[in-house]
């Protein structure tokens, strides 16, 4: 189903985890820095046609705090003899050295090298704390599309619009229907879109809706081969965007759908927290067939996605 589990540790798995990162420093941050405002003028000036985004106006405000504090000594001693008045300014600067670090794996990451050791085993943290994540669906209602609850976060219903645009599927699995809301946006988005694909959404309890581009079927996923037959599958034109959101027999799906899979079709696992040993098994099996894609996983800060570290590209 869409139910998306609040994750209370979000953010402080990443605050527990940081210490252990290998986060620039003194005259390397500085060069590091001094690369990133020439990328972020290039990316205003370029790309946005000058027009820049509250984030990138944020960056620039706080790199030219920094280079006016005393250009001999590193960033970190500057602000440490600034005291408490230096605190903001020393935050801020650990959260860039921390998206250089980010941004520094690449787009496409490993996802052993997403997780980091904690008490509470291999675990990834978020940029969205846990009360962010109880809103994000809806404070005082749920969102929904054409009146009926989606389940989605408002994180999730932009990440999806990218991921369809960019990807333009002509195979959605959705596992998990809920009430049917999901699938029905994605199918109405590739119909704007001018994308000619096809939705199955599968659920143990089908929903009582029809609507051109979907199929909903009712099935178990517990025994996935019975719902999904090898001839239907090899016969499903690509690329794919398969979701697993139904959140039984994970392992077993994945494994399922893993010798169907091309390069360039994509894995989505939602409300991933809690899934980890089913993903990490599954990948183990899968060496070098699977990377992160931090594009979107990352889009809004470290893990805005309920799919956290779990938003695949088949390679």
């Amino acid at each position: 189903m869409e139910r998306k589990a609040d994750n209370p540790n979000a953010g402080k798995v990443a605050a527990a985890a940081r210490p252990q990162l290998d986060l620039l420093q003194g005259d390397q941050l500085k060069k590091a820095v001094k690369m990133l405002e020439g990328e972020l003028a290039e990316k205003v000036l370029v790309r946005q046609n000058g027009i820049p985004t509250f984030c990138d106006n944020r960056l620039s405000a706080i790199i030219k705090q920094l280079q006016k504090l005393d250009e001999h000594l590193p960033w970190e001693t500057s602000i440490a003899r600034l005291g408490s008045a230096g605190a903001e300014l020393g935050e801020a600067l650990r959260k860039l050295q921390l998206f250089l670090w980010q941004r520094s794996q690449g787009r496409f990451v490993d996802y052993e090298q997403r997780l980091l050791p904690t008490p509470q085993g291999p675990r990834s943290g978020s940029d969205i704390g846990s009360y962010e994540t109880m809103m994000s669906q809806g404070l005082s209602d749920c969102l929904k599309w054409k009146g009926v609850n989606l389940f989605k976060t408002v994180y999730d219903f932009s990440v999806y619009t990218m991921l369809l645009w960019n990807l333009k599927p002509k195979t959605i699995v959705e596992l998990g229907s809920g009430m049917g809301a999901s699938a029905i946006w994605m199918a109405d988005l590739m119909k704007m879109f001018e994308i000619e694909g096809h939705i199955y959404s599968v659920d143990i309890k089908k929903p009582d809706l029809q609507h051109g581009g979907v199929s909903f079927i009712q099935g178990d996923c517990v025994m996935i081969s019975a719902v999904f037959e090898d001839q239907f599958l090899r016969d499903l034109p690509h690329p794919w965007l398969l979701i697993e959101d139904a959140h039984k027999n994970v392992y077993g799906v994945l494994h399922h759908f893993h010798p169907y899979m091309q390069q360039g079709d994509y894995l989505l696992v939602e409300d991933s927290d809690g899934k980890e040993e089913d993903i990490r098994k599954f990948l183990k099996q899968h060496p070098g067939s699977y990377k992160v894609d931090t594009y979107y996983t990352d889009f809004f800060g470290r893990n805005s996605s309920c799919a956290q570290d779990s938003i695949f590209v088949r390679l």
